[in-house]
């Protein structure tokens, strides 16, 4: 009896503590309703683009908002909530302090004691309470590429200019290859003329004989 007044006890301090401020706004996104402030806890239902939920409180950095949503107590993740302000509507994690929402602690016994009690997940609550939230992912690093070295080339070398050719100086200089064209000097009056050689015979020198005379 004693365990029951302890929760009720509980119950109301919460709704004392959260009920001097309650903001409506909006999800941006399909998000979860989770039961607890991190995507690891369980998730009681999902809620769709646009629909509208009660800010209860923040935990510090406004990444995760207690609300009331749909009839359910639960946690959303704060870059997903959009709230009227200034006749616009922003994001609750860039004006959460400007606001006015209250900065609050998930203690997670009188949460779960509170809320939870009749639901299937609360027989392993055990489990859930000594469940450490995982830190948020790190965005990518993107490094620059690293610039290529430049290539050394030898530098080209310049044509060599050879001097133009002389020309010939006119004259009657024959070329170095030309043949200088034969001449027959007359011979003196009174003399024969030189017999022109004869060609030598093309007739077959007899065969050699041996000692005793006969012939190859």
């Amino acid at each position: 009896m004693k365990s029951f007044w302890r929760v009720v006890a509980a119950a109301a301090c919460l709704l004392i503590s959260t009920s001097a401020f309650a903001a409506n706004a909006y999800v941006t996104d399909d998000v979860n309703l989770r039961t607890g402030p991190d995507r690891g806890y369980p998730r009681i239902l999902r809620l769709y683009r646009g629909a509208a939920v009660s800010i209860q409180g923040c935990i510090d950095g406004f990444e995760w908002c207690d609300v009331y949503a749909m009839g359910e107590r639960g946690w959303v993740a704060g870059r997903f909530l959009q709230y009227d302000y200034d006749n616009r509507r922003v994001l609750v994690p860039a004006y959460g302090t400007v606001i006015g929402i209250p900065v609050v602690t998930f203690v997670f016994g009188s949460y779960w004691d509170t809320y939870y009690r009749s639901r299937s997940w609360y027989h392993d609550r055990y489990r859930w309470q000594n469940y450490h939230p995982r830190p948020p992912p790190r965005p990518p690093v993107h490094h620059p590429p690293k610039p290529k070295p430049p290539i050394h080339r030898p530098p080209t070398r310049p044509p060599v200019a050879h001097p133009p050719a002389r020309p010939n100086p006119p004259g009657t200089r024959p070329p170095a290859n030309a043949k200088p064209p034969a001449t027959t000097l007359p011979s003196p009056p009174g003399t024969k003329p030189a017999p022109k050689p004869h060609p030598p015979s093309r007739t077959k020198p007899a065969p050699a004989k041996d000692r005793n005379g006969n012939g190859g």
